[in-house]
């Protein structure tokens, strides 16, 4: 309620500035997000829910409103995807609270049949004692009950599974929201590294190949680091001009084959966007995940798999 109150309150005092002192595009958009996190607080249905990513994400909307000028793009931007990131936790937890109580009826149901059935049999069985000329007609009675058992049962699984689905579907879009929030802050960090030094460069014949390190992500994860992104940033300095520009990414041997491409192809990805967003031209670069199929060195080695990890920038 005092959440809510302070959203209000906050839009009250946008809406009462006089007309000479119109609110500038960042308040505009500050009191843009205020509002939907207000109607994320005001949805009964979710109310209770997700607390600690509603939190952050007040937090994050306190953190823009007070911005610094340079900041502020980030900032706004890291309160979007805060505040869409509560209403994503809000519903899976409504979701999953669902999906328990779903569970629960369906145990109840089953209990409710099996006793159902268990007194079924025994009405039958004495039944066919006293009337052995029905026999025929209570079977395909029979039959027919459990035909229809076996309908409800089919039902009750697709039900299930769909459920299953929408949760998995709201966990891949709270994994997404994370990674894009992780990037966000990482390039926030990123704009304060004034002296950083694209990645190291070699020469194959006419190409130039800079080798990013795998320390430049976390361990298993397509975020860069602070650190890595200045340094593309610094590169993207250094590709103002024409040529094509390959982005391979690569793994160690370590792990399943698909896993380690689809890696790959996550890390490749990211460093394109870091470029695209410096200046690069999309139309000139491409990425691709290589995974373990081109090491560099033994992989038998701690080392070895070291230099495996790394995301070649290849600029002909």
């Amino acid at each position: 309620m005092l959440r809510t109150l302070g959203i209000s309150l906050m839009l009250a005092a946008l809406l009462a500035m006089p007309a000479a002192a119109a609110p500038s595009e960042h308040e505009q958009a500050v009191a843009r997000l205020a509002a939907e996190l207000g109607a994320l607080d005001a949805d009964a249905s979710l109310g209770g829910l997700a607390r600690l990513e509603r939190l952050q994400a007040r937090q994050a909307l306190a953190d823009a409103r007070d911005a610094r000028r340079r900041d502020r793009e980030h900032k706004l931007a890291l309160a979007s995807v805060r505040i869409e990131t509560a209403r994503l936790a809000a519903e899976a937890e409504l979701l999953a609270d669902q999906a328990a109580q779903l569970d629960r009826e369906r145990d109840q149901i089953m209990i409710e049949a099996s006793r159902l059935e268990a007194e079924r049999a025994r009405r039958e069985s004495e039944r066919l004692r006293l009337q052995a000329l029905a026999r025929e007609e209570a079977l395909q009675r029979e039959l027919e009950l459990a035909e229809a058992d076996r309908v409800a049962a089919v039902e009750a699984a697709e039900a299930e599974t769909a459920q299953a689905r929408k949760l998995a579907a709201a966990r891949a879009r709270e994994a997404e929201l994370a990674r894009k929030e992780a990037e966000l802050a990482a390039a926030i960090a990123a704009d304060d590294i004034a002296d950083a030094a694209p990645p190291p460069v070699r020469r194959e014949g006419g190409k130039q190949v800079y080798t990013l390190a795998g320390n430049a992500f976390g361990s298993g994860s397509a975020s860069l680091t602070a650190e890595a992104q200045a340094s593309l940033r610094a590169l993207a300095g250094l590709l103002s001009g024409g040529g094509k520009v390959t982005i391979e990414g690569h793994t160690d041997s370590q792990g399943a084959d698909d896993a380690n491409r689809a890696l790959s192809q996550r890390r490749a990805d990211a460093v394109r966007r870091v470029l695209e967003e410096a200046g690069v031209a999309a139309s000139r670069m491409r990425a691709a995940g290589k995974g373990e199929s081109a090491p560099v060195a033994d992989n038998a080695s701690a080392a070895g798999r070291a230099l495996n990890r790394r995301v070649e920038i290849i600029v002909n």
